[in-house]
């Protein structure tokens, strides 16, 4: 019957409960590791859905700010099938690069050949990211501290399809300031969303899956320090629920940051913190109420213990009373027998 009842327990139920009834923490556990799952699962779907909302509009800032750059700092430029064309004397390197994902952009129109683009990446050969922009082609080169290269070419033409999905055959400087202000970019920004959103919900499950199981852990050896047996599902099972006011608190973080540049150097121990409290919490008040249902069970067999007594004395005082009762129910009987003996004999003087 508890069972079932903890069943109807509903999603929004559960976030109110996770975040102001520790008492409901015992009866949402007992639910089963399976609808524990679909809980953190929707709740990392709702944390990411506002992650990507927030990296799309710093996205569309992004692109913002990038037109104006083009159309400041760009010199005049056209590209007609396949080939890049730039009136510049000399390659162009920008190091102040607004995108966190881009370190440096290299504009270089003159390597033609394998071995001058090769010479220009020699020139560049910085750790972190940086973008060849040569006359046939685009080269994204990563290289991280242990001087290991990762490099990916495209041609202009399958860079441009692949953005925006549109077989673009030629424009100028002007023409792609245009397309990259306009609302042309929302079909970019919409499969970049969803793509994102994918990527991002696997890889933030995962990590709060590993983070419930880090707070498990912390919470089994609570519940030893407590001294209270207790199963590590269902510890688990709690470790999820005490996520709940983090994430909450970690969707008003991601929405405050994106608009005001506010951060928390800490966030993620205060994250970890804060569930951990939540869940140790729960356990000491599940100590606290078996310690009471102990003394309530103990009051109950004292009571039993004190009934048992009352009811042996009683059978004893009614085995007394009977061992009592037996000689005078002797000599009643007795003197019966003798009074009937009596009565039935004739006086000795009736005859005369």
């Amino acid at each position: 019957m508890e069972e079932n009842k903890t069943q109807k327990i509903n999603f929004f139920k559960k976030v109110w409960y996770s975040v102001t009834k520790f008492e409901k923490y015992p009866d949402m556990a007992a639910e089963g590791l399976g609808n524990t799952i679909k809980y953190l699962a929707i709740m990392v779907a709702i944390v990411t859905v506002f992650i990507t909302i927030g990296s799309l509009i710093e996205m569309n800032k992004l692109v913002g700010k990038l037109a104006i750059y083009i159309d400041e700092n760009i010199p005049e430029f056209s590209y007609a099938e396949g080939i890049l064309s730039m009136e510049i004397n000399e390659p162009m390197v920008i190091e102040n690069v607004e995108y966190s994902g881009i370190d440096r952009i290299v504009i270089n129109p003159f390597a033609e050949s394998d071995e001058d683009k090769n010479k220009s990446e020699e020139e560049n050969n910085i750790n972190g990211n940086t973008v060849f922009f040569f006359k046939d082609q685009i080269i994204l080169r990563s290289k991280d501290e242990n001087d290991n290269v990762n490099r990916q070419n495209y041609t202009y033409k399958d860079f441009i399809t692949s953005y925006t999905q549109e077989n673009i055959e030629s424009f100028n400087k002007q023409e792609l300031i245009q397309y990259i202000t306009s609302e042309k970019m929302n079909n970019y920004y919409m499969r970049y969303g969803a793509s994102l959103l994918i990527y991002l919900v696997i890889m933030n499950l995962l990590v709060a899956l590993l983070d419930t199981l880090q707070l498990a852990v912390l919470g089994w050896i609570t519940s030893i320090t407590a001294r209270i047996k207790m199963r590590f599902l269902a510890i688990y099972n709690m470790a999820v629920y005490s996520l709940t006011l983090p994430m909450i608190l970690n969707i008003i973080y991601v929405v405050i940051n994106y608009f005001t540049k506010f951060t928390i150097s800490y966030f993620q121990v205060a994250y970890i913190t804060i569930a951990y409290i939540y869940l140790a919490a729960t356990i000491f008040i599940i100590k606290d109420d078996f310690m009471k249902k102990q003394e309530e069970v103990e009051k109950i067999k004292q009571e039993q213990i004190k009934v048992k007594e009352e009811i042996r004395q009683q059978e004893e005082e009614k085995k007394k009373e009977k061992k009592e009762d037996k000689p005078n129910k002797k000599k009643e009987k007795k003197k019966e027998k003798e009074e009937d003996n009596n009565n039935g004999e004739e006086p000795k003087g009736s005859e005369a």
